[in-house]
C-alpha cells in the first residue's frame, strides 16, 4: 500500500466502534475489546508480506471536539497488526493517537516517542523480526558463518 490517508470518525467514541455498523463476520470485519472505542484506520490480519509506504492515519476529534489534538489523545490506537502477520511499515505518521502501532490490540509504538511537529512519525517499523520467517533466515545466516 503506497501513500494511504485516513481519518477517524469525528463523533467517536461516542458511539463507540462499530456503531452506527453492525460487525458482519461475512466480510471478516474486526472485532473490537471494550477499551476500542474509535476505529482502526488500519487493521492487518492472517497476512503475509505486506509493506505500507508512506501513510497517514489521523484522529482530530473525540464528539466532535478537537480539544484532544493538542494533548495527542483523541484515540488510544490506530493501527492494528495481529501477530501472525507479517507487515513492514515505512513512514507511518499520526495524530493524536497514543499508540501508532499495536500488536493484537496492545499498543507498542508510543507516538509520544516520535513527535515530529505536528505528527508523530515512525520511520520504520517491521513486524518480521517476530515472525517464524526471520527466524528460518536468521538459522540460515548462522549456518553459513
Amino acid at each position: 500500500m503506497g501513500l494511504i490517508q485516513t481519518e477517524s470518525p469525528y463523533f467517536q467514541p461516542s458511539p463507540p466502534v462499530p456503531q452506527p455498523f453492525n460487525i458482519d463476520c461475512a466480510y471478516n470485519d474486526p472485532e473490537f475489546s471494550e477499551t476500542d472505542t474509535s476505529a482502526w484506520a488500519l487493521s492487518v490480519e492472517s497476512s503475509k508480506d505486506i509493506i505500507v509506504f508512506g501513510a497517514g492515519l489521523y484522529s482530530f476529534f473525540q464528539n466532535y471536539s478537537q480539544a484532544c489534538v493538542n494533548t495527542r489523545d483523541c484515540q488510544r490506537q490506530i493501527v492494528d497488526i495481529d501477530p501472525d502477520s507479517v507487515v513492514h511499515i515505512y513512514s507511518l505518521s499520526t495524530v493524536a493517537s497514543t499508540f501508532q502501532i499495536s500488536v493484537d490490540g496492545t499498543g507498542i509504538v508510543n507516538q509520544s516517542d516520535n513527535l515530529n511537529g505536528f505528527v508523530s512519525t515512525v520511520t520504520l517499523w517491521s513486524s518480521f523480526a517476530n515472525s517464524e520467517d526471520n527466524a528460518e533466515v536468521q538459522l540460515e545466516i548462522q549456518d553459513n558463518l
